[in-house]
């Protein structure tokens, strides 16, 4: 039994290093992540961005006090496919958690499989009641994938967003512990 809480047979979590600054470069510029790559506010989330900027980012990331971003790798290719979040800012009762898989590595698990790894973490050994994420309107596929995972839509900011030239609400999809224990067919202690 494999008890390392980031660590499944298809993906494992782990930090990311400077080392890991160009494939990771790849990954954030590749046209089918435009707008959901979920990277830090101070970087468009539609413009290229450089080795520089992603160097930024990983810097930021590590820096991060209440959460963690983490690479996530493909167990069988043993290569960076993506990264996964969950911050809490000022309440760890209600973290936000985001996946972002590599478009050729989408539609096989993987993402499931990482955001299951993140939620059980969270659920386990945090005080996590509420894990939340930000979907852009226009993001069909985030939206899906989220409610197929057991997220419900639970709010909205209206028209803050701006995509191909239309503006588009940020819908807000979350989970409750206990909806998450019954999913998993779990306890909030891994049994």
């Amino acid at each position: 039994m494999n008890v390392h809480p980031f660590s499944s047979e298809s993906v494992l979590l782990r930090a990311f290093e400077q080392s890991d600054v160009d494939h990771l470069h790849e990954i954030l510029n590749h046209e089918d992540l435009t707008g959901r790559r979920y990277v830090p506010w101070r970087f468009p989330p539609d413009v290229p961005l450089s080795i520089t900027q992603v160097g930024e980012i990983i810097q930021h990331w590590s820096d991060e006090k209440k959460g963690f971003h983490l690479a996530i790798l493909s167990q069988s290719i043993h290569k960076i496919i993506g990264h996964t979040s969950a911050s809490w800012g000022w309440d760890p009762h209600s973290p936000d958690v985001s996946v972002v898989i590599d478009p050729p590595h989408q539609r096989k698990g993987l993402g499931s499989e990482t955001l299951k790894l993140v939620v059980n973490y969270l659920v386990r050994r945090t005080p996590a009641h509420n894990i939340s994420t930000w979907i852009s309107e226009w993001n069909q596929e985030g939206r899906d994938f989220t409610s197929a995972m057991g997220f419900r839509d639970s709010g909205r900011m209206r028209r803050v967003e701006i995509y191909g030239g239309k503006t588009f609400d940020l819908i807000l999809m979350d989970i409750l512990r206990p909806e998450w224990i019954k999913m998993s067919g779990g306890d909030e202690h891994g049994a």
